[in-house]
């Protein structure tokens, strides 16, 4: 069969536009781990504002959820990003 067929042209394209898994894997990996460090890090802050200010859990549900609502923004705008 010939290099330049059809067929050939859309299987290169197709292995130029796909991503290694290794990659892949990479990418997931590092918006899951941003995730969690986001949660925990406004869920920590309103934790020791709790402390400082002597309010029994009303900035630490208030950094959790905080937390959880920029942690899947952060993700969805990363899932949704152009390569």
């Amino acid at each position: 069969m010939d290099n330049n067929s059809p067929t050939s042209e859309k299987k290169q394209r197709e292995n130029k536009d796909k991503e290694p898994v290794y990659m892949a894997y990479a990418r997931y990996s590092g918006i899951a781990f941003q995730t969690g460090f986001l949660i925990a890090l406004f869920t920590w802050g309103g934790y020791e504002l709790d402390k400082w200010l002597e309010t029994s859990p009303v900035f630490l549900a208030v950094g959790l959820l905080l937390g959880l609502v920029l942690g899947i923004y952060v993700s969805i705008k990363d899932f949704i990003k152009k390569k």
